[in-house]
């Protein structure tokens, strides 16, 4: 009897967490799609390989009869994306991407010799046309270079219009992170990091405190956002910490606080004067 409590409690909890990892990847991704043609408009069939500039990891597909090709499921990066064909020059566009946006890739090939590439910098994906949310991105530039008092990544929310804080439900329960948005109860803001649910449901804001030091982009949808989220209405924060690349990298930060630096703070004294 014990034997089967046993198994059955290993599967419970197996499709839970496969329930929520696969919850987690949808939230905490980005996806590439595209097409190759050629000077003329013609389909062609090509290999399309998409690089994390970061890590060097690459994934490869080959376009479908239509000319398309897809790449689900995509850490946010800045990626390159080859597209080569024999008899052909090739192709590359390099872009940044976001958690939740979808970079399109628009490659047309010209006849040539395949130790020509035609290349391509787009910089930041501008438009993207497979996503109906209201949302703001806080880029990783952002996440590193605006002044942060505290160090507190809670503090990103702030930047986005119609987001102020909130009372906890349970006032003896104070979290952190505790937001309304557009007016809303601060229960109803669904937090995440990296896919996976940092919220208490009891009273509202974050589980976790991630550091400022640990994020990578900080997101939040507050209207339209996708079904994959879903639990909550009021609104959709994810954060993504960093993950590491192919080079040594660092940071350091202080607090210079001095009383020079401060405003003069003058207090009256009982014999009608001010001391500092």
């Amino acid at each position: 009897m014990s034997h089967k409590f046993l198994t059955s409690f290993l599967v419970f909890g197996l499709v839970v967490f496969g329930a929520s990892y696969a919850r987690g990847q949808a939230t905490a991704s980005a996806t590439i799609v595209g097409t190759a043609t050629d000077s003329t408009g013609a389909v062609v069939g090509a290999r399309v390989t998409a690089t994390n500039k970061a890590t060097g990891v690459t994934r490869t597909t080959t376009t479908s009869t239509t000319g398309d090709f897809r790449f689900d499921q995509v850490a946010p990066s800045n990626y390159t994306v080859n597209v080569s064909k024999e008899g052909y020059a090739g192709y590359a566009q390099s872009f940044e991407l976001l958690i939740g946006q979808t970079a399109s890739v628009a490659a047309t090939l010209k006849v040539g010799q395949a130790s020509e590439v035609v290349v391509v910098n787009s910089g930041e994906v501008q438009l993207d046309l497979a996503k109906t949310e209201i949302a703001q991105q806080i880029s990783p530039q952002e996440v590193d270079q605006l002044p942060m008092l505290g160090r507190d990544s809670a503090n990103l929310a702030y930047l986005v219009p119609g987001v102020k804080s909130a009372d906890s439900f349970d006032p003896t329960k104070n979290r952190s992170a505790i937001l309304s948005v557009n007016g809303a109860s601060g229960r109803n803001v669904n937090v995440t990091v990296n896919g996976v649910d940092n919220k208490d449901n009891t009273v509202g804001g974050t589980v976790m405190q991630v550091p400022l030091e640990a994020v990578e982009e900080y997101n939040i949808s507050t209207q339209r956002f996708s079904a994959a989220n879903g639990r909550s209405e009021g609104a959709v924060i994810n954060l993504i910490t960093k993950s590491g690349s192919n080079k040594l990298h660092g940071s350091l930060f202080s607090f210079f606080r001095d009383q020079a630096l401060n405003a003069d703070a003058k207090v009256a004294n009982g014999a009608g004067g001010y001391d500092l």
